[in-house]
C-alpha cells in the first residue's frame, strides 16, 4: 500500500485460479476442481502501477475456498436458493474490492480491473454505489440495457456503435497443449498464434438495468467500449472485447487509456505462472488445506518478487543491479560455486542470468524460466540469511574453555 500510495495512481487486478494436486491419496479438506482433480479455488488481487510499464507493487490479498461438487448441482435448480446464499463464491469479487478500497482510505487512486467472470449485476451495483472506480469485461452480452429512453440488449447495442479509430496491438499466444481445460474456457478464449492486430475501438454510454434476481442496487449507468478485428487473418479467431467502466470517454486519449489499463490485466495470469510454476506451488506435499493455505500465503510475496524480477529485466533490460538487487546478493551471487568465473552484473539481465545459473539454468537453453529463477531466488535469500547470521557477534555471554 506504501508503495501504490507512492506511484499516485493503481490498477487493482482481480482474478481467480484453480490450484490442483495430482496423486490418488486424499489431502485433509481439499475439495474438487471444475477439472474434478484434488485442490482449492485462490482468489487474488495484483497491484499495478498504472502506466505504461504496469510495475507489480505487490499483493494486497488473497482468499481461499473448496468445492464440494455437489453444492452447484443441488443450487441450480432454483435461481433463488443461489441469489440467498450467503455463501455463494460471486460475493468474493465484492469482499476484494471492499477490502482493498478500506485500506487505501483515499490516499490514492485505484481502477479495479477484472475480466468477464465478474460481469453480473450485483457486484457493478454495489461498486458504482461505493464511488469505486473499475473496468470490467462484459459477459453477458443479452443482458438489457437503456440507451436514450431505448430499451435494447448489450450486444445490439454495442454492435451499432461507429468506431472512434484504430489501433495496433501486439496479441501473445495462447496455447491449451499439454493443459487440461474445461471445454468453457476454450470456447470463450480459443487458442491462437501471437500476432499484430488491427483493432476497431468505439465507445458510448448506456444504462445497465437490474435484473429480476439481484436483491439490491438501482440501475447503473456506465460508459461501454467495443474493441474488435473488424478483418482477422484467415483461420485465426477474431480479437472483440466489450468493456463495462466508470471511466471518461470524452476524449479519444481517455478511451485509449481505457484500452491500455484493461490490457494490463494479463499480468495477473504472469504472477499465477509465477506461483504455481516457480514458486512450485502444484508439487507441496503438505497433507492439508489448512497447511497448503499457509505456504500459498509465504509464496505470494515471492510470486511477486519474481514476477517484478522477470518484468523489468524485460522492460529495462539495461538499467543497473543495484536497482533491485542488495550490494550483498550481487556479492553472493559471484562467490557461489555454480557462477564460479562470472563477471560482475552490470545491467539487471546480466544479474538475472547469475539468479538463473543458482537455479540450475543451462546457458544454451535461452532466458531463464520460472522454475530456475524461483530456485536460484529462494537459494540466493537462503545465502543472505546465512550471510547475515555469520556476521552477527556471538561472542556476548561466552565464556573461555580450555
Amino acid at each position: 500500500m506504501e508503495r501504490a500510495e507512492g506511484a499516485g495512481t493503481v490498477l487493482v487486478v482481480h482474478d481467480t485460479t484453480h490450484v490442483e494436486f495430482s496423486g490418488d491419496a486424499e489431502r485433509d479438506g481439499l475439495g474438487v476442481t471444475t477439472n474434478g482433480r484434488q485442490g482449492f479455488i485462490g482468489h487474488f488481487s495484483l497491484v499495478l502501477e498504472a502506466g505504461s510499464e504496469a510495475m507489480p507493487l505487490g499483493v494486497p490479498q488473497m482468499e481461499t475456498y473448496t468445492r464440494t461438487g455437489e453444492k452447484w448441482a443441488s443450487a441450480k435448480k432454483t435461481r433463488t436458493r443461489v441469489r440467498d446464499d450467503p455463501t455463494r463464491e460471486s460475493l468474493r469479487w465484492w469482499r476484494a474490492v471492499e477490502a482493498f478500497e478500506a485500506d487505501r482510505e483515499s490516499r490514492f487512486e485505484a481502477i479495479h480491473v477484472m475480466d468477464a467472470e465478474a460481469d453480473f449485476f450485483e457486484l457493478l451495483s454495489q461498486m458504482s454505489a461505493s464511488g469505486a472506480r473499475f473496468i470490467v469485461r462484459a459477459g453477458q452480452m443479452d443482458r438489457k440495457v437503456t440507451t436514450e429512453c431505448e430499451a435494447t440488449k448489450l450486444r445490439e447495442f454495442v454492435l451499432g456503435l461507429p468506431p472512434m479509430f484504430q489501433r495496433t496491438v501486439e496479441l501473445s499466444a495462447r496455447r491449451y497443449i499439454g493443459k487440461r481445460q474445461p471445454a468453457t474456457t476454450k470456447k470463450r478464449h480459443p487458442a491462437r498464434s501471437a500476432r499484430k492486430a488491427k483493432l476497431s475501438v468505439a465507445a458510448g454510454t448506456l444504462t445497465v438495468n437490474r435484473t429480476r434476481y439481484a436483491k439490491c442496487g438501482d440501475d447503473v449507468e456506465l460508459n461501454v467500449l467495443r474493441i474488435w478485428e473488424p478483418k482477422p487473418p484467415r483461420g485465426a479467431p477474431a480479437v472483440e472485447w466489450v468493456l463495462l467502466t466508470t471511466e471518461s470517454i470524452s476524449k479519444r486519449a481517455d478511451v485509449e487509456r481505457i484500452v491500455d489499463w484493461y490490457r494490463q490485466r494479463w499480468v495477473i495470469e504472469e504472477f499465477f505462472k509465477a506461483l504455481k510454476t516457480g514458486c512450485s506451488l502444484e508439487v507441496r506435499q503438505l497433507e492439508s488445506y489448512s497447511a497448503l493455505v499457509k505456504v500459498t500465503a509465504v509464496l505470494a510475496p515471492i510470486a511477486y518478487r519474481l514476477l517484478l524480477l522477470r518484468g523489468m529485466e524485460r522492460r529495462r533490460p539495461q538499467q543497473p543491479p543495484t536497482a533491485f538487487f542488495s550490494q550483498l546478493e550481487i556479492d553472493l551471487m559471484l562467490a557461489d560455486d555454480s557462477t564460479r568465473g562470472a563477471t560482475p552484473p552490470q545491467t539487471l539481465t546480466d544479474a538475472m542470468r547469475l539468479l538463473g545459473r543458482m537455479g540450475g539454468h543451462l546457458k544454451n537453453n535461452g532466458p531463464p524460466g520460472w522454475l530456475t529463477l524461483s530456485r536460484g531466488y529462494q537459494f540466493l535469500q537462503a545465502l543472505v540469511h546465512g550471510a547475515e547470521i555469520a556476521s552477527r557477534d556471538f561472542s556476548r555471554g561466552r565464556s573461555d574453555q580450555c
